[in-house]
């Protein structure tokens, strides 16, 4: 008795299985099958050229006092000199003012290591148009440098795409590329815009989602009151005014 009960057992066993695997294959026929599209001509080049700017892309850090407190600042830059001295080599990066504010040196986050940074030209008092500061630092590593180039006064820029490399909130997020965006309007030294800008993405460079040029430093975005952004339309100082700027600081 017990051994036609075990040989009933089986057969059921046997049968419940069959059955699933009859299941399985089915709901694999049926199952519909994915596919990513493949990346556009325009959208392989655009993943081709961020390397170099995602390595010539830093985070800076204040921990100096800011007016009559004691916090930290935190925002992002971007490097673009740099000169070799033996084993080692000395950079130049930009940011804002406001990053570097009441500081004469910085904390610059590299992504594999932390150093010390000077500030070229402290400032307690600046124009809106002077928020740009360039700071200078030493490491035995390379990395990369993004060239600075004049925009001839009559190339149009308004409706063109950009996009920015930043590090928003903490360095958990060391470079992440904005969203691609549209320019707004040129208005005299400003180039207003709608990539996605936070709190630590000030002093970021701004760049042409075509060919990669850095047409601006991100000088400011737009919030509420709450913290948040409420419409992004964000500002950055033209490339042409930053080279003017530099030029004496340097």
């Amino acid at each position: 008795m017990k051994k036609m009960f075990k040989i009933f057992i089986s057969l059921g066993l046997l049968l419940i299985l069959t059955s699933c695997q009859g299941f399985i294959d089915y709901a694999e026929e049926i199952r519909p099958v994915y596919y990513a599209p493949a990346l556009t001509a325009e959208e392989a080049n655009f993943v081709e050229m961020l390397p170099p700017l995602i390595d010539a892309g830093i985070a800076v850090t204040n921990s100096s006092p800011l007016n009559t407190e004691t916090g930290t600042r935190k925002g992002s830059g971007v490097i673009f000199k740099q000169v070799e001295n033996g084993l080692s080599n000395t950079y130049y990066a930009l940011t804002t003012q406001w990053v570097v504010e009441n500081a004469l040196t910085v904390k610059v986050y590299l992504g594999n290591e932390t150093v010390d940074a000077t500030v070229l030209n402290p400032k307690l008092e600046y124009d809106a148009n002077e928020d740009i500061a360039v700071i200078r630092f030493t490491s035995n590593n390379n990395y990369g440098v993004v060239q600075l180039k004049p925009i001839e006064e009559d190339r149009l820029l308004n409706s063109l795409t950009i996009f920015s490399i930043a590090t928003p909130i903490s360095n958990a997020y060391f470079n992440f590329v904005t969203n691609p965006a549209t320019i707004m309007g040129v208005y005299d030294t400003r180039i207003v815009h709608g990539t996605n800008l936070n709190p630590g993405t000030l002093g970021s460079p701004l760049y042409l989602y075509d060919t990669g040029e850095i047409i601006g430093i991100n000088v400011k975005y737009s919030h509420t009151a709450g913290g948040r952004p409420e419409v992004l339309i964000n500002e950055a100082i033209h490339i042409n005014q930053v080279i003017e700027l530099i030029e004496g600081y340097l």
